[in-house]
C-alpha cells in the first residue's frame, strides 16, 4: 500500500486557507483510519481531521502556521 498524504483540507467552498493549530498524535505515532489526528483553524472554525488511512504518521507541517488548502503537512506510512 503507498502513503497516504497527509493535507489540508476544504472545510468550506469559501475557505482557501487554514492554521494548523494543534497535532492531536505525535510523530512516529500510529493510528487507525478515522482517528483525529490534527486540528485546523479557519476564521469561522475549528476543526479536527481524522487520519485518512491507518499506518505511522509523520509529520511535516508546523503549528501556527497557515496553510492553503490542498498543502501537504504530513504522510501516513503503512
Amino acid at each position: 500500500m503507498a502513503d497516504f498524504i497527509i493535507r489540508i483540507p476544504r472545510v468550506s467552498v469559501a475557505v482557501s486557507e487554514a492554521e494548523l493549530t494543534e497535532f492531536l498524535v505525535s510523530a512516529g505515532e500510529q493510528v487507525e483510519e478515522g482517528t483525529p489526528i490534527y486540528v485546523i483553524a479557519t476564521e469561522k472554525v475549528e476543526q479536527e481531521i481524522e487520519a485518512g488511512a491507518s499506518g505511522t504518521v509523520q509529520w511535516t507541517g508546523e503549528i501556527g502556521t497557515t496553510y492553503d488548502i490542498g498543502a501537504e503537512i504530513g504522510l501516513i506510512v503503512s
